[in-house]
């Protein structure tokens, strides 16, 4: 989990109406604290921009952002031990806990995988792509596997992102280009393959609306 730049000399910021605002943890489940640490670390890169040589902004400590019935609690049953004698570093590590998977079910997440569609709504093939990846990664969230599956199962997001492709004669088309021995690598790795579908989408959008024009016209022609 990211920390504060130091302030090398200088006044700290005192408009706290101003400053990026805490998130606040009252949960209770897993995905709950994984919530609750991508919301504070885009806290912490607001603050952390503030940083500067003649001043800066305080960071609330992760502890300081925990509802205290909540706090309560985690430390009764988690810690032992009463909240005020739980360390900073122990409630990181509180936190941090949350991103270790309890299990790896490839199963139930090729099935859910299933559902994973890229919508053409958008004209530009960047933001049809970048919506896909983001519904992608949603999916994994929701079995705390985004990290684990990057790290060990490129092929296996790609085939995800292969078969969620659209419109079905693209999807087509990347399903034979894939064939290819000159495409091989784009089977094994997510960030090559996004980028090469993005370009060849690019391709196919700029040909399918010139036959949809030529066809458009020919029809006016009659």
């Amino acid at each position: 989990m990211q920390t504060v730049s130091p302030v090398s000399s200088g006044q700290l910021v005192a408009a706290a109406s101003a400053l990026p605002q805490p998130p606040r943890f009252e949960s209770r489940t897993m995905q709950d604290r994984r919530n609750f640490m991508r919301r504070y670390e885009t806290y912490l890169t607001a603050i952390n921009a503030l940083q500067t040589q003649w001043g800066g902004a305080f960071a609330m400590p992760v502890g300081a952002c925990i509802e205290s019935r909540t706090k309560r609690m985690v430390a009764r049953y988690e810690f032992n031990t009463a909240p005020h004698l739980i360390t900073e570093e122990q409630w990181i590590g509180y936190f941090m806990k949350a991103n270790t998977p309890s299990h790896v079910d490839y199963a139930s997440v090729d099935k859910a995988m299933k559902k994973l569609q890229m919508r053409t709504a958008w004209s530009e093939p960047e933001s049809r792509m970048m919506n896909l990846q983001a519904d992608l990664e949603a999916v994994l969230d929701q079995f705390n596997l985004t990290e684990v599956a990057f790290e060990h199962e490129q092929r296996r997001i790609v085939k995800y992102l292969a078969n969620a492709l659209a419109p079905a004669s693209f999807k087509a088309a990347i399903a034979t280009k894939l064939t290819l021995h000159e495409n091989k690598r784009y089977k094994n790795e997510v960030v090559p393959f996004c980028a090469w579908v993005t370009t060849l989408m690019r391709e196919f959008m700029t040909w399918e609306q010139a036959a949809r024009a030529a066809a458009t016209a020919g029809q006016s022609s009659q």
